[in-house]
C-alpha cells in the first residue's frame, strides 16, 4: 500500500500544503525548523496520535490532516472495517480535525469513527519509527508480534489464541453454572418449602367441596333431625302413615284379583310403591340415626378448609391447580440437581481446555525464545552497518504473577493471555561495557528510529512485507561518513518491499531516496508558512550540494550531489 497525498491546513505554521508521495523511498529535507517535524506530526494525528489545541496554527480555529492511500488486499484491514462499519472504497481516505476546543475528530472513508478505531485502521497502514514512538517497539505487545513475523510463528500463535479461547468459554460456562447453584440454593430452599407444604396438607381433588358439604351438615343439625323425623312419621310411625296404608291398599288390591278382575299391573304398581316406601323409610331412619352434633368434628373441618382455601390462594385458585404447583415443583427440583452433574462437566472441560493452553503456550514460548535470540543476533548486525557496532540485544522474557490465577508455572500463579503467558521486554545496552536496560528507557530517537530500521531489514530477509508506508524520524542522527551511506543503502532496499519517508540532515541519505521534498520555512505579510516542495533535475542537485556544504556551494559540491544521486538514476533490483 501507499500513502499517495497527504494534505495539511493549520498546523503549527503550516497554513496549507499538499505533498504527492509516489511508492518507493521518499526523503523530506530541509532547514532546521523548517517544518519536516510537523509533517511528522501530521502522520502521527493521521496514525491516531494525541490531538492537542496547541497544535493549531495562530488565529486559525482548527486544523485538518487528510491521508489519502490506496487500497491494499488485506483480509485484517477489511475485517476491521467491518467491525467499525467503514465502507470499502479504491482508496482509502483518513481525515483528522482538532478544534481551538480541544475536540478532536476523525473519519476513515466519511465515516466517523474513535480514535481507538483510527488506530486500528492505521496499524495496518503506517508505522512510524522515531523519537515520538506510537506503534513502536517501546510496547511488549509490538516486540512479541515482531518476534512471531521473524520465526514464522503466525500458525503457532494462532493455535495458543484458539485454545485461550476455548478456555475463556469453558471457564465462563463455569462460571455461569456456579451463579446458576448459587441462585439454585436459594430456589431450592423455596422449592422444598413449597413442596414439603402441600406434601404435609395432601389434598386431594375435591376434597374441599365434600368438606363445605359435611360443614353445611353440621351447622343445621337440628333443623336435619326434625325433618327426617317427619319423613319417619308421615311414612310409617304414625297411624295411617305412608307405608302401612299402601299395604292396606295392596291387600284390597289382590282381593280384588281374587274376584276375577285383572289387576295384576295394577297390584305390580302398588306392591312396588310400598317397597320403595319401606326402603326410603329405612333410609331416613339409618340417616335420623347419623345425625348428632359434633362439635369437634365442625371445627376440624373449618380449620381443614382453612388451610385448603389458603394453599389455594397461594398456589392456584383450586386444589387442582395447587397439585399441577406440586409437579412442577418436582419436576423443577430434578432439573436444579442437574446443574451439579453439569457443573463438574464443564470443570473438567475448563481443566482440559487449560491444560492444552498451557501445553501449547509452553511450546510457543520455547520457540519465541529462541527465535528471539537469533533475532537478536541478526539485528545486531544490521545495527554494525549504521555506527551501532557493539550493541547487545536482549529479549527478556517474563511470567507475570496473578493472584487467584488457574495457571501456575513453578507453582506460582501466573497471568496469561491470547498471546501467551509470558510478557516481553526488548534490553539495550547501545554502548560497550554497558548493562542492558529496557530499551525504551535509554535509547534516543535516532537509535530507535535505527533500531526499527534494522527490524524492518531483518523481517524483509525472512519474508514477504507488510506493504506498509514507513516514516523514520531522525533515522540519520548523528550519522556520517560511511555509515551514513550504509544506512542509505539499507533505506533503499526497505524501499522495494515497503514505502518509505525518511526525515534526514543527510546529502547520503537524501541522494539514494527515489524522490526528495524540500521543506522550507518563508515569511509573507509577516506571517511565517512553511511549504513543500518536490525538487527534481537540477534543483534537486541544487538541495543535495546545499546538504553537502550549506549555503557555500560550489562546482565541486554540485559535482559531489550529482554522484550522491547518481544511484536513484540507475535500474536497481533488490537484494
Amino acid at each position: 500500500m501507499v500513502l499517495e497525498r497527504l494534505q495539511v491546513r493549520s498546523l503549527g505554521i503550516i497554513e496549507n500544503v499538499e505533498v504527492n508521495f509516489g511508492p518507493g523511498f521518499s526523503a523530506l529535507t530541509g532547514e532546521t525548523g523548517a517544518g519536516k517535524s510537523l509533517l511528522v506530526e501530521s502522520l502521527e494525528l493521521i496514525a491516531g496520535g494525541r490531538a492537542s489545541a496547541e497544535l493549531i496554527r495562530s488565529g486559525d480555529e482548527k486544523l485538518v490532516v487528510e491521508a489519502w492511500f490506496d487500497r491494499p488486499a488485506s483480509e485484517c484491514l477489511e475485517a476491521e472495517f467491518d467491525d467499525l462499519g467503514v465502507p470499502t472504497a479504491d482508496e482509502i481516505v483518513i481525515r483528522r480535525e482538532v478544534t481551538a476546543a480541544g475536540r478532536s475528530r476523525c473519519w476513515v472513508n466519511d465515516t466517523a469513527v474513535t480514535v481507538g478505531g483510527l488506530q486500528r485502521v492505521a496499524s495496518h497502514l503506517l508505522a512510524i519509527h522515531g523519537q515520538h514512538e506510537h506503534y513502536g517497539l517501546a510496547e511488549g505487545d509490538t516486540q512479541r508480534r515482531l518476534v512471531d513475523t521473524f520465526g514464522d510463528l503466525g500458525a503457532e500463535a494462532s493455535g495458543v489464541h484458539g485454545l485461550w479461547q476455548r478456555w475463556i468459554e469453558a471457564s465462563g460456562e463455569v462460571r455461569r453454572l456456579e451463579t446458576a447453584r448459587e441462585r439454585r440454593r436459594d430456589r431450592m430452599d423455596t422449592i422444598l418449602f413449597q413442596e414439603g407444604e402441600i406434601d404435609a396438607l395432601a389434598p386431594t381433588i375435591g376434597e374441599d367441596d365434600t368438606l363445605r358439604g359435611r360443614r353445611l351438615q353440621l351447622r343445621h343439625i337440628a333443623r336435619l333431625q326434625a325433618l327426617t323425623s317427619d319423613v319417619v312419621d308421615g311414612l310409617g310411625d304414625r297411624e295411617g302413615a305412608v307405608v302401612e296404608e299402601l299395604g292396606r291398599a295392596e291387600r284390597s288390591v289382590a282381593q280384588i284379583a281374587e274376584c276375577g278382575v285383572d289387576v295384576e299391573e295394577l297390584l305390580r304398581l302398588v306392591t312396588e310403591a310400598r317397597v320403595i316406601s319401606e326402603e326410603a323409610l329405612r333410609e331416613v331412619r339409618v340417616l335420623g340415626g347419623d345425625l348428632r352434633e359434633d362439635p369437634a368434628e365442625l371445627d376440624g373441618i373449618e380449620s381443614r378448609l382453612h388451610l385448603l382455601e389458603t394453599m389455594m390462594l397461594k398456589y392456584g385458585g383450586t386444589l387442582e391447580e395447587v397439585l399441577d404447583h406440586r409437579e412442577r415443583l418436582r419436576a423443577e427440583r430434578a432439573e436444579l440437581l442437574k446443574v451439579e452433574d453439569r457443573l463438574e462437566s464443564a470443570r473438567k472441560n475448563a481443566a482440559a481446555a487449560l491444560e492444552a493452553y498451557d501445553k501449547a503456550a509452553a511450546c510457543l514460548q520455547s520457540e519465541r525464545e529462541e527465535t528471539s535470540r537469533a533475532m537478536a543476533v541478526e539485528i545486531s548486525r544490521v545495527l554494525e552497518r549504521m555506527d551501532m557496532a557493539g550493541t547487545l540485544l536482549n529479549f527478556h522474557w517474563t511470567a507475570r504473577s496473578e493472584e487467584e490465577s488457574p495457571l501456575k508455572r513453578d507453582g506460582l500463579p501466573v497471568a496469561f493471555g491470547a498471546d501467551g503467558v509470558e510478557e516481553v521486554e526488548l534490553l539495550l545496552a547501545a554502548n560497550q561495557g554497558e548493562d542492558l536496560r529496557p530499551m525504551a528507557r535509554i535509547a534516543s530517537g535516532g537509535e530507535l528510529s535505527r533500531l526499527h530500521l534494522a527490524i524492518r531489514t531483518v523481517l524483509r530477509q525472512r519474508g514477504p512485507s507488510q506493504g506498509l508506508t514507513l516514516l523514520f524520524d531522525e533515522v540519520d542522527s548523528g550519522l556520517g561518513g560511511v555509515t551514513a551511506a550504509a544506512l542509505a543503502a539499507l533505506l533503499a532496499e526497505l524501499a522495494f518491499h515497503d514505502q518509505v519517508l525518511v526525515v534526514t540532515h543527510l546529502a547520503q541519505v537524501a541522494g539514494r531516496a527515489d524522490a526528495q521534498f524540500k521543506v522550507k520555512k518563508t515569511v509573507t505579510k509577516g506571517r511565517t508558512t512553511t511549504t513543500v516542495t518536490a525538487v527534481e533535475g537540477e534543483a534537486r542537485n541544487r538541495e543535495v550540494a546545499r546538504m553537502v556544504a550549506g549555503e557555500a556551494v560550489t562546482d565541486a559540491t554540485r559535482s559531489h550531489a550529482a554522484e550522491l544521486l547518481s544511484p536513484t538514476r540507475l535500474s536497481r533490483k533488490p537484494k
